[in-house]
């Protein structure tokens, strides 16, 4: 995969180096403590980095610029600095991961608290409009929805389902990865789901990349849905608690209605993966790409196949590079994009959690790759009779055609 940005550490476009030099003295900014989580691409070319929200982060939602500084591309605050204050519950606290979906609008997820430090502001949903910058929508989630029964929680993932060529239906399902639930909202209500498939598995929770070790009891963290490229196919919501080696999936419809007490047919399989994984994305073929951990590596699994570890392969494998693949998107085709990429952010997690870090070397890193480049060959290839009928619905006449 190629390197698109590498950091040894982050740094931001101050408004001057007083502002820069007070910030550090007065314990706002403190590079060691700063670690990147999540990575968008805009159709207009922008790239959207998340950090995670803890005392010495000044900004915890960013744009890389093409200003460079000692540690590698200095990052943007977004929307601007105003958006970040301290004990401001309007403001930003803390974004672990987001989401631009068809309509060129950006989804924040605040969890609203900095890292180890207690529940400062109710959770949000935020949405901005990338042609404007302009805040569009706010959904503040209620404590009983955003908390457990036992006061846990952990809003860790937002993902976007939307219908229409305007997008006139949109849900977002949000993970809850310590609180173990999924949170949905439909544009009108906001509802909490709960299940034992949510949880981490105790015998999942050891986590190994290369000499680093960490036990993480994690629920329910990589998300994505599946594409819909057949008249009538349903859309699947593909998810995987952090601390396991299963796949599960449920129909979106399904999940929507379970606010209503409408019972949800969860489908999957067990102990299918050879290591943890941390992000997944897919492709619009179908191709689900995962950040597996002891690998060190991308692994994909295509859902026109069956969900059997022998259609899993990996697919990119890189021990400095690929340490804890923890933010991963699928870029579609644009006016400015000519081939639909992964691109995968690295963080080594794990190491940034031992205090191991070294900020002499890079640690923190965006990846890409043409999604055409990683799959043709592999298992995880769309078979020819299934790219066939593809082909055929996306013609003009939108007929569909069966192979004989």
């Amino acid at each position: 995969m190629e390197a698109v940005f590498e950091w040894k550490y982050i740094d931001y476009l101050w408004i001057s180096e007083v502002t820069r030099q007070e910030a550090i003295q007065n314990g706002i900014y403190d590079f060691s403590r700063i670690l990147p989580m999540d990575v968008d691409k805009s159709k207009d070319g922008r790239i959207f980095i998340s950090f995670l929200g803890m005392t010495g982060v000044p900004a915890t939602l960013a744009t890389v610029t093409e200003q460079k500084g000692p540690s590698g591309p200095l990052v943007k605050p977004y929307p601007d600095w105003s958006w970040f204050k301290k004990g401001d519950c309007d403001s930003i606290t803390s974004v672990y991961r987001i989401a631009i979906d068809e309509c060129n609008r950006l989804w924040v997820l605040d969890t609203g608290f900095l890292e180890g430090q207690d529940i400062l502001c109710q959770p949000q949903l935020l949405t901005f409009d990338l042609n404007t910058n302009k805040l569009i929508n706010k959904i503040k989630i209620p404590n009983h929805i955003a908390r457990n029964k036992k006061n846990e929680t952990l809003l860790s993932n937002p993902i976007v389902e939307t219908e229409g060529l305007f997008c006139e239906k949109t849900t977002v399902f949000i993970a809850d990865t310590f609180g173990h639930g999924i949170i949905v909202w439909d544009g009108e209500q906001i509802f909490r789901l709960e299940s034992q498939l949510f949880k981490y598995n105790e015998e999942a929770k050891t986590i190994s990349v290369g000499n680093h070790t960490l036990e993480l009891a994690g629920g329910i963290l990589g998300m994505d849905i599946s594409p819909k490229i057949f008249p009538g196919e349903s859309r699947f919501l593909y998810f995987r608690p952090l601390a396991s080696f299963d796949i599960y999936f449920a129909n979106t419809k399904q999940l929507r209605r379970g606010g209503t007490g409408d019972s949800i047919n969860f489908l999957g399989r067990q102990n299918i993966l050879s290591s943890q994984a941390v992000g997944q994305a897919f492709s619009s073929d179908g191709t689900l790409f995962l950040g597996m951990t002891k690998e060190i590596a991308i692994g994909c699994w295509n859902r026109y196949k069956t969900l059997d570890k022998s259609n899993i392969e990996i697919v990119s494998q890189d021990n400095e590079r690929l340490q804890y693949a923890n933010g991963i998107k699928v870029i579609t085709i644009s006016n400015n994009q000519t081939d639909e990429e992964l691109w995968v952010l690295t963080n080594r997690f794990i190491g940034f959690q031992l205090g191991q870090l070294n900020s002499n070397e890079i640690n923190f890193r965006v990846l890409k790759s043409p999604v055409k480049t990683l799959t043709t060959g592999t298992k995880c290839e769309i078979s020819a009779k299934t790219q066939f009928a593809y082909e055929q619905i996306n013609k003009d006449d939108g007929t569909l055609i069966l192979q004989d």
